[in-house]
């Protein structure tokens, strides 16, 4: 692919290599993350089944389909078999000419290799390590496994989520393992900033729990130092009201007022100065006690007019509002179309695929798409020739015995 002008200009994490041990979403899309950046991600994956979200679709994609798209740009995959020792013999030459490793699995798989921490460190003493879980490292649950939904139930997230007369409901996207994965990104860029200035190198991890409780800030503050058991209230705020979605005549919009003056000039814009001199709405807390009451007075405002009129007439008042868009309609939207949101990218099984594009962004420019999400094995030969010196032979032995994928 074309290098783009931030390309030219270098990239943060130019020449550093990671190992990308993970599947499913969280460790992969933090791997996506460093690779963005410009990081070489090598993704090891089974030779034959690779990870299992290339499969987690239906339809014209039986594999590679959108999902697994969705977490692997930016990456090379090699396919290599770690139930042999050959293959664990190359990964550990891998680790030695790497800088960071990532692993999402149940504490101790890198043990059941051989792969013990000071196994690790004699290696390669500068490896970042970093370990992905669902529960942490320490503690009675730590060999379990997870998936976001399992997460998101445990939390206590489901919990907040959903009208308060209904069952506990999860949030639509796989909140829990982005984040995981962000989270796992920062510490790994922390790590490797540490040991550029100081020498020392760290093993680092994360969990989805830890991620999913610390993704609830106020609502767990609200517990701990407020002793508030928090509840549903559907799409309205714990914490402020108004602050939800209204039906207008033909669409819904989201209010989302933050202070006093804004529930003012709410108020005067409305018409409805009988709000504020009300005692049961004078302040944010008394309008918490009163939920209900105000509603009653503000949902049959918002039915007298469109959605576009409430929104152009808002703004204007500067009063925070935002359409309740479908997905299509902010990704075939004016401003995502001005940001670059959506772009093509050459497929070497669809030929070409729409992706949405990393939100980081250097000096105003977006970070490119450098490689497409690669099928799986797509890079054995190129790696191990180009960071092991591997001859044509080698390969083809290694293969022969299956510690390889099959060549594309």
């Amino acid at each position: 692919m074309k290098k783009s002008s931030v390309e030219a200009t270098g990239m943060p994490l130019d020449g550093i290599r990671v190992v990308d041990m993970t599947r499913f979403i969280s460790g992969p899309f933090c791997a996506m993350y460093l690779g963005d950046l410009g990081a070489d991600i090598i993704k090891i994956e089974h030779p034959t089944l690779g990870d299992g979200t290339r499969r987690w679709g239906s339809g014209p994609f039986p594999t590679d389909n959108p999902y697994y798209l969705s977490v692997n740009r930016n990456k090379r995959s090699v396919g290599l078999d770690l139930k042999q020792a050959k293959g664990v013999a190359l990964l550990e030459e891998l680790l030695a000419v790497s800088d960071v490793m990532i692993v999402n699995a149940i504490p101790g798989m890198l043990d059941e290799m051989g792969l013990s921490d000071d196994k690790i460190k004699q290696i390669n003493p500068r490896l970042v390590l970093c370990q992905i879980t669902g529960y942490g490292d320490k503690g009675p649950e730590r060999q379990r496994g997870a998936f976001d939904f399992t997460i998101q139930a445990e939390s206590g997230m489901m919990s907040i989520i959903g009208e308060p007369d209904s069952s506990p409901m999860k949030v639509g996207a796989p909140i829990m393992d982005v984040l995981t994965g962000m989270n796992a990104a920062i510490v790994v860029l922390a790590a490797l900033l540490q040991r550029q200035t100081t020498g020392q190198t760290r093993m680092v991890s994360t969990s989805m729990l830890e991620t999913a409780l610390a993704s609830m800030p106020n609502i767990v503050s609200d517990f701990l130092v407020g002793n508030i058991v928090p509840q549903r209230h559907g799409n309205a705020h714990p914490n402020l009201v108004p602050y939800e979605i209204y039906e207008t005549q033909d669409r819904w919009i989201a209010l989302g007022l933050g202070n006093e003056p804004q529930w003012q000039r709410f108020c005067g814009f409305t018409q409805c100065a009988e709000l504020v001199s009300d005692p049961r709405f004078a302040t944010n807390v008394d309008r918490i006690r009163n939920r209900t009451a105000l509603n009653e007075h503000i949902r049959p405002l918002f039915k007298t007019q469109s959605l576009a009129w409430w929104i152009r007439a808002l703004d204007a008042a500067e009063i925070p509002c935002a359409a309740v868009n479908t997905v299509p309609e902010v990704l075939e939207g004016e401003q995502a179309r001005a940001l670059g949101i959506v772009q093509n990218v050459p497929h070497p099984l669809y030929g070409s695929i729409k992706m949405a594009r990393s939100p980081l962004n250097l000096d105003g420019q977006a970070l490119p798409v450098r490689r497409p999400p690669p099928r799986l094995g797509e890079h054995t030969d190129q790696v191990l020739s180009e960071l092991l010196g591997m001859d044509a032979d080698a390969l083809a032995l290694l293969r022969q015995e299956k510690v390889l994928s099959a060549a594309l």
